[in-house]
This record gives C-alpha cells, structure tokens and sequence, in this order.
C-alpha cells in the first residue's frame, strides 16, 4: 500500500526527513565563544532559520540555566545570553538575515525521557507568512553531536509517528476497520532525533491557513488476477 501527501501551501514543501538530515550535516557547528559553566556537563542544541538556515542560534543548557545567543554571533558570553531560568527565556525576538522575516522564541521548556534530556522550543514566525513552529530536540554533550531544529526551513508533510517509527494501530490496512490517518507538516531529522512541525491549532496560526486542507493519495494493490491497484484520495481536514 503506497501513500503520497499532497498540499497547496503559500510555502515551499520540498526534500524528505533523509534529505533534511543530509543537509544538517552542512551547518557549521563552531561556537566562537562559551561562558564558564556552573556544571560538569553542559547540553547543546543548534536553532537554525530560514530556507537557508543563514541564522543560527545555539541554546546551551547549564543545569537550571540557559544560554541562548540571541545575537547569532556564536559568542555566549554576552551577557544578554544568558537566562538564570528556563521560564525566564521568554518572547525572546530574532531578526533573520532576509531583512523581512522575524522569529519570536515565545518559551522553551524540556523533560527527560530515557535518561537524555531533551528540549522543547515554540516559535512565532512572522514575514510574509506568518505561522507558529515548535520542536522536540535531544539535547546532546558537544556541539559536534548537537541536534539542528530547522525553524522556517523546508517542509515535508509525512506520516505521524512515534519515535519514528509508525505504531501499527496507525497504520493503513485493507479489510478492517477504519484507521485514522494522521500527518505532520514540518522539517525532520531522524538521524539526530529532531523534529520541528508546524503547529495545527490555534487555526489561524496553521502554516498553510485554516482553509486550506492536506490531501492523501492511497493507492491500495490489486486484489485478484488481472486487477488493477485502486486508488483514492482523502481530505484531512481535521486538526489536533
């Protein structure tokens, strides 16, 4: 059984999650300058912006505090950098090289799952079209291994998964009973356990608008001798 997404958006849905990881790999990883940290072991992360991704922004954890380089620089020891908690980093704005497209980090929380910790960023996009991201990013212990949550880069609409990997009970099956089909609409990373997604709800802060709706092309195979795949298509026109 084969499926293909397909959505009419106001911004560019290209590459898949191998692609996205592909050109990850690109992105210049240096931190220019780092601040004495209270602890022994310090979590990174890279933010990165744009279609380009010519802004990037570390976020570096230090037990309670984070510093978040809000200038782009690479140099955390300004500073302004530097938030004593995690509530605190709050609406922090970032202006992207464009000249014509600002991010507003609105809160950055996290919580640890299987012994890593891992961060959880929500961000205002505001330009030309304007929408709301947030991202799932496995923090890491050096810079070099530091998961890329891609704001505002290309989107791919894929299949909703868990861990990346498809649980069965959302899967598509012929001959039982209905299933749900849900899907993201975002820039994935698996290779480094990333994922950032347009947020669905409030409507008017979708991505593609709140009346536009993505499309599933199932194509289900031939059932007997001679028979030909049958193929349909779906509206997802729900939203959670």
């Amino acid at each position: 059984m084969r499926c293909l997404f397909l959505v009419s958006l106001g911004i560019a849905l290209t590459c898949s999650s191998g692609d996205s990881a592909r050109e990850s790999s690109k992105v210049d990883r240096k931190i220019a300058r780092e601040p004495s940290y209270a602890t022994t072991s310090p979590k990174y992360a890279l933010l990165v912006f744009g279609p380009e991704a010519k802004l990037r922004v570390w976020i570096v954890t230090d037990g309670e505090t984070i510093y978040l380089d809000r200038n782009g620089d690479g140099d955390l020891t300004d500073p302004k950098n530097r938030f004593a908690k995690r509530d605190g980093c709050r609406n922090v704005e970032l202006a992207d090289p464009d000249g014509k497209t600002r991010y507003v980090i609105t809160s950055i929380g996290g919580y640890e799952d299987s012994g890593r910790q891992r961060l959880m960023v929500n961000v205002d996009v505001k330009g030309a079209h304007s929408y709301q991201q947030y991202c799932d990013a496995k923090l890491a212990d050096n810079p070099s291994e530091a998961p890329i949550a891609h704001f505002h880069g290309p989107l791919t609409m894929e299949v909703r998964t868990i861990n990346w990997k498809l649980p069965p009970n959302l899967a598509l099956h012929t001959g039982v009973t209905p299933t749900e089909l849900n899907a993201t609409l975002g820039t994935m990373d698996a290779e480094r356990g990333c994922w950032v997604v347009v947020r669905s709800e409030p409507a008017e802060g979708f991505g593609p608008g709140k009346d536009i709706h993505p499309a599933v092309e199932v194509e289900f195979p031939a059932t007997g001798t001679g028979a030909k795949p049958v193929k349909k298509r779906y509206l997802l026109e729900k939203r959670c």
